[in-house]
């Protein structure tokens, strides 16, 4: 502690003297990282959890998949909320335009939320972010319960969607860093499952109860999120970088379910990854050279490709349909079915497929390749919109038999769509995008994504109108099978692959997975553990 903050980080970066040069020991530093990373992955198998510990930390997932179901619901009560407003009796009527502007600005808002809560996530902890965002959450939809205006809604919508993102990241960080590695992966991925069951109870609620209803029964989630969310610790990273190394102990005890030799080995393991997270990083670099070192990252190679797959898989993704029908599902029940079908409990029914499918997407991809699984995915999403498409050209009258096909074609597309379309962007961030650039590639993905998804939602009861039911899902079909065709040819495979070998595969000249130079996998179990484990690296922790 008694060196100057300039002398002390060029100690972090590895340098002997104040008079070294980051040139001269470039491939220094570059051994001491993997020197790090051996060390960590020594320890990293030392760390092991007992049923307590297992215990405890599904205790803090509830918790964040309190918050993340909290979160489901504004995502979709546009469903329920436009049908009610359009309808001739509604106390307060909006016409197609405003609908799809209360629709879409949850979209705009949510990327703004996402980037206030960087700050927030080493200034006040995980946990922190996560009670934080409960307390817009819980505002937004007073104002929408209580609202007489179309304003007060927009109003309502903007900080609800601002919540939903401001507790994206911390929901993420929280459970990657308390939860055993082995368990780590099924654990996040199970936020998919909290957002759709989110959505499966504000379409029950909309079923049910008036939107002005709906709104205030929402506010129950984030209040329970709040309490739960006391009664579990702070994340042990987050509380060994504010030095608060007691707490830090209590929690990880708690968490590995008291078992004191494993505790200090951790936290050994952590203070080792976090000097070595450190020493990565340069310090007291003014905001031109930090804006200059992101684009030089932004333009890497091994960046640069995930990226653009990333952002074309998500458009393509968008462009099934896969939010589309999560926004505006009431209406497109009523516009398939004529009018014959109950559009709430439909609405429901495929709330509770796309939960189903959310869950059994969990499993799946302990046992399948995250290509077969996109592909086979793409292909039934697409498969199902041409069969819905055909059956709408071919019949002539309406017959009995119109509900059970319609309906059977609408559950397999979204279904089908669940299963890795909907699952797949949040994994492919983790495991494309290398660790060095995972938090700028994964602000620029999360911003387009949003982007994308706020002028389709905006854009769509206009796109409907021209080309009807039809022309939408003859549109989704196409895409789908697109993103079948575009994951064979560039997704790559990266289950059971280490971060170190999708790096490497990046780094190659080609772009195509099909024309990838196939080489006989290195010996890296130094590596796979750790690495493949790292779901969250500590770099965006801060």
């Amino acid at each position: 502690m008694a060196l100057d903050l300039s002398e002390e980080g060029r100690a972090m970066m590895g340098y002997t003297s104040m008079n070294d040069s980051p040139l001269d020991l470039e491939n220094n530093n570059n051994n001491n990282v993997k020197h790090d990373k051996r060390i960590l992955n020594e320890k990293e198998s030392t760390v092991q959890s007992n049923s307590k510990g297992v215990l405890a930390q599904c205790l803090v997932t509830g918790a964040v998949l309190l918050v993340a179901t909290g979160g489901g619901i504004p995502i979709g009560y546009s469903a329920v909320l436009l049908p009610q407003l359009s309808e001739e009796n509604s106390t307060l009527h909006v016409d197609r335009e405003t609908g799809s502007w209360i629709a879409a600005v949850h979209s705009l808002a949510t990327p703004i939320g996402a980037l206030l809560s960087g700050p927030f996530l080493d200034a006040i902890g995980r946990r922190g972010c996560l009670q934080l965002s409960a307390i817009p959450l819980c505002i937004g939809w007073l104002i929408i319960g209580l609202s007489r205006n179309v304003t007060s809604i927009l109003v309502g919508r903007v900080i609800c969607g601002l919540s939903v993102g401001f507790m994206a990241v911390p929901a993420q960080v929280l459970v990657g860093e308390t939860a055993y590695p082995g368990l780590r992966g099924f654990l996040v991925v199970g936020s998919f499952g909290a957002y759709c069951a989110g959505i499966l109870l504000v379409y029950a609620f909309g079923a049910s109860f008036n939107w002005d209803i709906v709104a205030f029964c929402a506010i129950i989630l984030p209040i329970a999120a709040f309490i739960a969310l006391c009664l579990v610790p702070e994340s042990p990273a987050w509380l060994i970088r504010r030095k608060k190394i007691d707490k830090a102990k209590k929690a990880l005890l708690w968490l590995r379910g008291g078992n004191t030799e494993q505790v200090l080995a951790e936290i050994e393991l952590l203070d080792t990854s976090i000097k070595a997270d450190l020493a990565r990083k340069p310090v007291n670099t003014s905001f031109t050279k930090r804006i200059s070192s992101a684009m030089s990252t932004i333009r890497d190679p091994g960046v640069l490709k995930p990226l653009i797959i990333i952002n074309v898989f998500n458009a393509l993704q968008l462009s099934s349909g896969t939010y589309i029908i999560v926004f505006y599902a009431v209406d497109m029940v009523k516009d398939i079915g004529n009018g014959n079908v109950d559009n709430y409990l439909a609405a429901v029914v495929t709330a509770i497929i796309r939960l189903i499918f959310s869950l059994v997407s969990c499993v799946l991809l302990l046992k399948m390749g995250r290509r077969a699984l996109g592909i086979i995915s793409a292909l039934g999403t697409s498969l199902a919109s041409l069969i819905l498409v055909g059956y709408l050209i071919a019949r002539k009258e309406e017959s009995s038999v119109d509900v059970y096909v319609l309906a059977v074609c609408l559950l397999f597309y979204v279904g089908a769509n669940t299963m890795g379309l909907l699952i797949l962007p949040g994994l492919m961030v983790g495991e494309l995008m290398p660790l060095r650039a995972r938090g700028i590639g994964g602000g620029c993905i999360f911003f387009i994504f949003n982007l994308l998804l706020f002028f389709m939602t905006k854009f769509f009861p206009m796109i409907n109108s021209l080309v009807g039911t039809t022309g939408i899902f003859t549109i989704f079909g196409i895409c789908s099978f697109l993103e079948a065709i575009f994951i064979y040819l560039a997704l790559p495979e990266t289950k059971d692959r280490t971060l170190q070998e999708i790096e490497e595969y990046f780094q190659q000249s080609n772009f195509l997975w099909i024309n990838r130079t196939k080489t006989k996998r290195d010996n890296t179990d130094v590596l796979t553990k750790a690495e493949s484990n790292c779901l969250i690296p500590l770099s965006e922790c801060k």
